[in-house]
């Protein structure tokens, strides 16, 4: 785990409400104050959907930001910032499993529970700290280390600096 501290908040407000960085990750939850306080929990309800879009799902539970962020952004945008803004995104399985397969990492991706990043932005501050969660006990850091590094060569190559 690690945290870290972004320094241009609008760039990264940009890239998180405009652009396309963080569509592809799930997102666990959303929590948002501005007029009022907003808690989306991001579970997929599976009972308001047709068996042609579960289908099309599979065995994903959670939103995708692409799927919700025209949703924040609308209950945020105006001419003040929000004063509360927690968002938690995880990594989908599927990138999990890619990534352990391809770095060769030592764990089995059935083993990790989730990989995280978690977006806090209160009193004018903006910091993401990551974070990961394993089905077993290990002292093994390999998958954490290198989530941690992946993290913020994401944040890099999307010009946010860290």
């Amino acid at each position: 785990m690690v945290s870290f501290n972004v320094i241009d908040i609008k760039l990264f407000m940009n890239n998180l409400l405009r652009e396309k960085m963080f569509d592809e990750f799930e997102v666990s939850s959303v929590e948002l104050n501005t007029f009022t306080k907003f808690n989306i929990s991001c579970d997929l309800n599976k009972k308001y959907l047709s068996s042609d879009e579960i289908e099309i799902l599979g065995d994903r539970k959670l939103v995708k930001w692409s799927e919700i962020k025209d949703i924040a952004f609308y209950m945020i945008k105006g001419n003040k910032t929000p004063s509360y803004l927690k968002i938690v995104f995880a990594l989908p399985h599927d990138k999990i499993e890619s990534m352990v397969k391809k770095h060769e990492l030592s764990i089995k991706a059935d083993n990790v529970n989730g990989l995280f990043i978690n977006i806090l932005f209160e009193d004018n501050v903006l910091k993401c700290t990551t974070g990961s969660s394993m089905n077993i006990f290990t002292l093994d850091k390999t998958l954490e280390n290198y989530w941690d590094n992946s993290v913020k060569t994401f944040f890099k190559k999307h010009g946010i600096a860290v």
